[in-house]
């Protein structure tokens, strides 16, 4: 389900915030992702910036650092 912009930033940042805490980094960071990737009202960077958050995702880093990159994504949204 598509959802607008500022939803998706709450759901996001809830995301982000609750990330060192979870079982699974990685899965929460994706999840992240897809929240953020499912949204309407992205400008093109913002798309271009979420999807880059994807390719980044896919290569698997290291669990240290998800929560960083992902609160700076959000500050750029």
């Amino acid at each position: 389900m598509a959802t607008n912009r500022s939803e998706a930033l709450t759901g996001a940042r809830k995301l982000c915030r609750t990330m060192a805490s979870a079982p699974l980094p990685q899965a929460r960071a994706r999840e992240l992702f897809q929240v953020l990737i499912r949204a309407r009202g992205w400008s093109s960077a913002e798309e271009a910036a979420i999807a880059e958050l994807g390719a980044w995702l896919d290569t698997r880093p290291a669990p240290s650092a998800l929560k960083d990159r992902c609160e700076k994504l959000l500050g750029r949204l």
